[in-house]
């Protein structure tokens, strides 16, 4: 008896099946890429909200620690011109005491000053903008007060300026560049918080020598 017929494999393709399947192949890869790209952009604003809305609770969460004594907090500062007109010292700051703004074009250093050699504004301002703190008491302040505030900088003196200023209306104000801290007493959880959070964040931020 003959053999019977021999199974033959699937039928190939035709050309025109090959094109559909590969139109087909496309349409699917170019939904999985849409899929993708939108999946990747509502995890990114997810991100995005969440770092914004976490960050805005730590702001506040800053703010109310600042302020659960006596003390008053704000973002006032002066306008400030585009480089290199930001560089040309203004003959005085609106904001008082100052907390940004055009300023003088050598930065102060840090330190303890009194009234006989305490340096000009507009160069403290500088100094904001590189990070440092402005830390302004009245000039008659007690020696208790005066070193409630040394205590309150320990360890960040490099980062640092006392300054007597006799305008202010409190015993003693913070400033860093964009931020106020302004107490009526001398309260040192408030100036230390202060300063520990925005020492070395302006915008001009330089490495300090080490200690």
């Amino acid at each position: 008896m003959p053999p019977g017929p021999v199974p033959s494999g699937p039928a190939k393709m035709t050309q025109a099946q090959r094109l559909d399947a590969a139109r087909r192949a496309r349409v699917q890869k170019s939904r999985n890429t849409r899929f993708a790209i939108v999946g990747g952009v509502v995890v990114l604003v997810g991100l995005i909200i969440f770092n914004t809305l976490s960050n805005r609770a730590d702001t506040n969460a800053l703010r109310a620690r600042l302020t659960a004594g006596g003390c008053e907090f704000d973002t006032r500062s002066d306008d400030i011109d585009p480089p290199p007109n930001n560089h040309v010292a203004p003959a005085g700051y609106d904001v008082d005491p100052p907390a940004g703004g055009n300023h003088a074009p050598g930065a102060s250093p840090a330190g303890t000053f009194t009234d006989a050699n305490k340096p000009a504004d507009a160069g403290i301002v500088h100094s904001l903008e590189h990070g440092y703190i402005a830390i302004w008491h009245r000039p008659d302040l007690p020696e208790a007060d005066m070193t409630a505030i040394t205590d309150a900088i320990k360890g960040s003196e490099r980062d640092v300026l006392i300054v007597p200023r006799a305008s202010i209306t409190g015993k003693v104000a913070a400033t860093a560049w964009g931020e106020r801290l302004l107490c009526g007493e001398v309260e040192t959880a408030p100036l230390k918080e202060f300063v520990e959070t925005y020492a070395n964040k302006g915008p001009e931020r330089i490495e300090h020598p080490a200690l």
